[in-house]
Parts: C-alpha cells; sequence; structure tokens
C-alpha cells in the first residue's frame, strides 16, 4: 500500500515548518503576505508533488519555489511596504529596548536593499537556519559562491550603517 502524497508531504513537510515560515516572513516583510506566500507554496507543492524526481532534495524545492514565487510578486507589485517592528523582533525573538529595535530596523530595511540573491542568502543563512549546502540547492551556482555572497553580503550591510548602534545590532544579527 502506498503512502498518499498528503501525507506524504506533511512528512517531508513538518520537520522544517518553523524555519520556512521564517523564511517567508523574513522576505515578504509582514504576517499577511507570509501567510500567503506559505500557503501558496504549499499548494504549488501539493499540486506537483508527484513530479519531484528526488524527494531528498525536498528541503530545497520548497524554499526555491517560495522564493520563486516571492520575486514574481515583487515584480507585478513593487513592494515598497513598512516593516512592522513587533514581527521583526518576533524574527529574532528577542526582547529589547525601542533603541536597539529601532536599530535593528534599520538594519534589517538595508539587508533588503542589497542585491537579491545577497539579501536571500543572509536570510536564508542567518533567519532560518539553513545550511551552506542547502542554500546552494536553493540558489545554484557552487558552494564558495554561496560563501562569498554571505561574506560580501555581511561586508556591504555593515559597510551601509552609519551609528555605531546600528553596527553593533547587524553584529548581534551576524552572530560576528
Amino acid at each position: 500500500m502506498t503512502e498518499s502524497p498528503n501525507r506524504q508531504f506533511l512528512e517531508l513537510y513538518e520537520p522544517l515548518h518553523s524555519s520556512f515560515t521564517r523564511y517567508c516572513r523574513a522576505i515578504s516583510g509582514n504576517n499577511a503576505d507570509a501567510e500567503d506566500l506559505v500557503q501558496d507554496t504549499i499548494f504549488t507543492i501539493l499540486t506537483g508533488l508527484d513530479k519531484i524526481r528526488d524527494l531528498s532534495l525536498f528541503k530545497s524545492y520548497l524554499f526555491s519555489v517560495a522564493g520563486n514565487l516571492h520575486r514574481m510578486r515583487s515584480r507585478k507589485k513593487r513592494f515598497n511596504g513598512e516593516i512592522n517592528v513587533q514581527e521583526l523582533m518576533s524574527l529574532q525573538d528577542l526582547k529589547q529596548n525601542p533603541e536597539v529595535q529601532t536599530d535593528f530596523r534599520i538594519m534589517y530595511d538595508r539587508m533588503l536593499k542589497l542585491p537579491s540573491k545577497t539579501s536571500e542568502a543572509l536570510i536564508l543563512f542567518h533567519i532560518s537556519d539553513l545550511s551552506l549546502q542547502d542554500i546552494q540547492n536553493i540558489q545554484g551556482g557552487s558552494l564558495s559562491a554561496v560563501k562569498q555572497r554571505l561574506k560580501r553580503g555581511r561586508e556591504r550591510l555593515l559597510q551601509q550603517l552609519s551609528e555605531p548602534s546600528q553596527v553593533n545590532a547587524a553584529i548581534l544579527f551576524l552572530n560576528l
């Protein structure tokens, strides 16, 4: 007796749920768009689950589909929304004073203005806690390219921050 596609999907998805939803919140900028992205990604994958040849690559496929859907939406509406400070703090699960929240928000805004692959790599690594190999599978290219994206992204982000407190927020976020 073969497993139903829904059950198979759930077994593959459950261990990834937390990091996947953090990723969707981080790239979407708000809860409503993130929920839509999660739902649309799940729907897309469920409808095409039988087309995935190698289920060991499910994690990469999941994050890639979400990233592609988000980029499609961004191109359509050129998102310029505001970042909710409470949402930002839930991404990091930090309980800090308003000055630190402001510094973190500025750092996060600057990170989102980096080139899309660089910003995505930083989010996948630092917010979704994905490995370098997983990021390579999602973004393509070589492992050294992923490492370079992360290194240059961190450097560019730190260069864009003018206040020492903003740099400190970035250092805290980047675990430097």
